[in-house]
């Protein structure tokens, strides 16, 4: 088998691993500071964050994390994994909001600025349902740029929200990918 082929069927194999990629109940609190979101790294395949909210209005805490995704690399779905309040099942008052930059230039307080692209509310309805488009305004992929998220619970009680992100070869570097395959093979006939 030519390589050029064997390392492009091994790079759409390593694509589809999952990973947990940051945990606050593991890896400390995320930042409360929209200014300075706690930065983390996502790779190709599915990458969960994972994190425990309490209402902000009553002295709780507001998570904001944010990531990049390089040249060649796209995120095709987001998904609301889990929205789990312990004193009574699945939450209704946790939220998720998405800006394209490094910090989130939208004041929570006011519910007012330019940095909001969209947001859902976790509740049963989005659990488990692709939400890319209602966080991000209507697109289907984020591509290469940064990303910040705003999570927080506006109810009363502690809840755990996990997103998952999917970080895919954007089709450019699939269609690279396949380019360099098919020159491979012609080159050893």
């Amino acid at each position: 088998m030519n390589m050029s082929v064997f390392a492009g069927a091994a790079l759409l194999v390593a694509s589809t691993a999952a990973a947990s990629v940051y945990n606050e109940s593991i890896d400390g609190d995320l930042s409360g500071d929209r200014f300075s979101p706690t930065h983390i790294i996502v790779d190709n395949g599915l990458n969960t964050v994972t994190m425990q909210v309490v209402d902000s209005a009553s002295g709780g805490d507001r998570d904001y994390f944010t990531f990049s995704i390089g040249a060649g690399q796209s995120v095709d779905s987001i998904v609301v994994t889990d929205s789990f309040n312990p004193a009574g099942g699945f939450d209704s008052a946790g939220f998720v909001g998405l800006a394209f930059d490094r910090f989130f230039d939208f004041d929570p307080d006011a519910f007012t600025g330019p940095g909001l692209q969209g947001f859902v509310i976790t509740d049963a309805s989005v659990v488990g349902a692709e939400s890319i488009g209602d966080l991000s305004g209507g697109l289907t992929s984020l591509g290469a740029g940064d990303y910040s998220f705003w999570v927080q619970q506006t109810g009363e009680d502690l809840t755990e929200i996990s997103l998952a992100i999917n970080v895919v070869p954007s089709p450019s570097a699939m269609g690279l990918l396949a380019m360099g395959g098919l020159v491979g093979v012609r080159r050893r006939r």
